[in-house]
């Protein structure tokens, strides 16, 4: 898994490739929290992230709680087909809240019965 900012004005967009799972979440856990602490605006473009295991959506969850609680802000962008299918699986879509692009359209993400 790489890791690869990007600093464009307030922004700090990074880009995750490769596998997020349990072998790559130390790593990408670590190097979230110090972005996340360090910005105020984090965004993860998530388009190279081909394959995604229950410790990837728990990495995504505690970046998500922790820009929370330190009232920054954390979007997902760019999201891949392995990274929308393990948040739908997890009914976690709408507690994102990102708009999701799928097949090349945009739609927001949609509350699950």
């Amino acid at each position: 898994m790489e890791c690869l900012d990007h600093q464009s004005g307030p922004v700090c967009s990074i880009v995750l490739q490769g596998t997020l799972d349990i072998y790559a979440a130390a790593q990408v856990r670590d190097h979230l929290a110090q972005r996340i602490a360090e910005h105020p605006l984090v965004e993860l473009q998530l388009a190279a992230v081909d394959e995604i295991d229950t410790a990837g959506v728990q990495i995504l969850l505690a970046a998500k709680q922790q820009a929370s609680a330190l009232e920054h802000s954390l979007r997902l962008t760019a999201h891949s087909p392995a990274v929308i299918d393990a948040l739908e699986l997890c009914g976690l879509l709408p507690y994102f809240g990102d708009p999701v692009v799928e097949f090349g359209q945009t739609s927001q993400a949609k509350e699950t019965a």
